[in-house]
């Protein structure tokens, strides 16, 4: 059993270990960081790279651990956490305040760069904000009355509504002729700074799928118009398809969000994840459940060696994501190590990636059997592998959808067995009182 005390959500990662980056990297994604790190100087034009993933495989791990190898390797380097600051109204704002944080120690770059940041900020902003702030900024002063002005303004605007639509189109004018030049003096300030460095400055934006929609597509946008300068890289760890769905979100659902993103993005790269499937505890998802084991602090019994063996086969097989095999480990813990432990190994699987077969297990429906034994008899493994859950299943899901009389010899011999190691803890049937195990943990 899995110590009572051990916290069931294991702690995400806080920070990096510089004496040894890559720690436990059980899927070989340092080699793929140096392989990224070569790409880099051939850069030196700019660029947005995105390393793509799905969620729960990995990518913070893999982006910090990468930042901080670029850092140690003299880059100049930004890691900024999307989700964490997706309050900001406009991530113009949080982009410029983060590259000026790192200029602190360069007073004349820094000052310039805040200044043209302001300026562009204030060109940028919407017009309503920009009202409130010149109110605001007035009354503060003591030189507005703000009834008085709004009266005065609306009498004349009746009074010579031509005048006053010229001079407002004038002023407009005006002010867009100012903001291009506050765009081109805060690029220029930018493309110096980066320009002095020896190696291409290195821009993390983490958690950017997790954004709302308005959000994460404006900040791709603000990269784009705002801080395409020579020698810039960003780097986006993303879910593309969550990015996509975002895009279609605010642009709607007939936009050809793979051609938009395009635009933005210069080169998109896949996060491996190297599991090696093979039998005789060679893929690295076994060593990742075997790591994950020691935070439950399980006892080493055999029956947690099997599981661990077979669970890993079906998490290779169902593609599942390292946040996946984290919380299949939490459901044994809360279920239960014991004989029948190599059992749970597929319930927790389809709980994981199939929740609505399994709830049908749950409540006796045929179909739900059908469609696991479709899932069982389409799974391809290593040859010489020998799963007891998939052999035991596949019995018990044909017994379901067919009867007993449809069994083979063999079938009919591997629900037998299956029922003699199980008589102790399931007198009333095996599946049901593990299907209730698993169901009371978590989703």
């Amino acid at each position: 059993m899995a110590n009572p005390s051990t916290p069931l959500v294991l702690p995400r990662m806080q920070q990096v270990n510089k004496e040894n980056l890559f720690q436990d990297d059980l899927f070989e994604r340092k080699d793929y960081a140096e392989q990224l790190t070569g790409y880099l100087d051939r850069l030196k034009k700019g660029a947005v790279l995105a390393i793509d993933a799905p969620w729960g495989e990995g990518k913070s791990w893999f982006g910090r651990n990468w930042a901080v190898d670029l850092e140690l390797k003299d880059y100049r380097v930004i890691y900024l956490d999307a989700f964490q600051q997706d309050y900001v109204e406009d991530p113009f704002l949080l982009i410029a305040s983060e590259i000026t944080e790192i200029l602190k120690d360069e007073d004349t770059n820094s000052q310039k760069l805040k200044k043209n940041a302001a300026s562009v900020m204030k060109a940028i902003m919407p017009v309503g904000m920009k009202v409130l702030l010149n109110l605001a900024g007035r009354v503060t002063l003591g030189s507005a009355n703000l009834s008085q002005e709004l009266t005065e303004a609306i009498q004349e605007a009746g009074e010579n509504a031509t005048d006053a639509t010229q001079k407002w189109l004038e002023e407009k004018i005006e002010e867009y002729s100012e903001d291009k030049a506050s765009l081109k003096g805060f690029k220029e300030a930018l493309e110096t700074f980066c320009g002095e460095q020896s190696k291409p400055v290195i821009f993390f934006v983490d958690e950017l799928d997790r954004c709302r929609p308005t959000f994460a597509v404006r900040l791709i946008e603000r990269i784009k118009h705002f801080f395409d300068v020579p020698n810039l890289i960003f780097v986006l760890l993303l879910n593309r398809e969550q990015l996509e769905n975002a895009v279609k979100g605010v642009y709607g659902q007939e936009t050809d969000a793979a051609t938009y993103l395009s635009k933005f993005v210069h080169l998109f790269f896949t996060l491996p994840k190297k599991t090696k499937m093979a039998g005789n505890h060679e893929n690295a998802n076994y060593k990742y459940l075997q790591e994950i084991s020691k935070h439950y602090k399980f006892e080493g019994t055999r029956s947690l060696e099997v599981f661990i063996d077979e669970f890993s086969q079906f998490s290779v097989e169902m593609k599942m994501s390292l946040r996946d095999m984290e919380k299949g480990m939490a459901l044994l813990a809360l279920s239960g190590i014991h004989e029948t432990a190599v059992y749970l190994s597929w319930l927790i699987a389809l709980k994981l990636k199939h929740p609505r077969i399994f709830n049908g297990l749950l409540r006796q429906e045929v179909w739900a059997d059908k469609e696991s034994l479709e899932i069982l008899a389409n799974m391809v493994f290593p040859k010489g592998t020998d799963l007891w859950a998939k052999k035991y299943f596949k019995a018990y899901h044909q017994l379901k959808v067919s009867g007993y009389e449809s069994l083979t010899a063999d079938e009919k011999e591997t629900l037998t067995a299956g029922h003699h190691e199980s008589r102790t803890y399931a007198p009333n049937g095996l599946v049901p009182f593990l299907l209730k195990r698993v169901n009371i943990a978590i989703n």
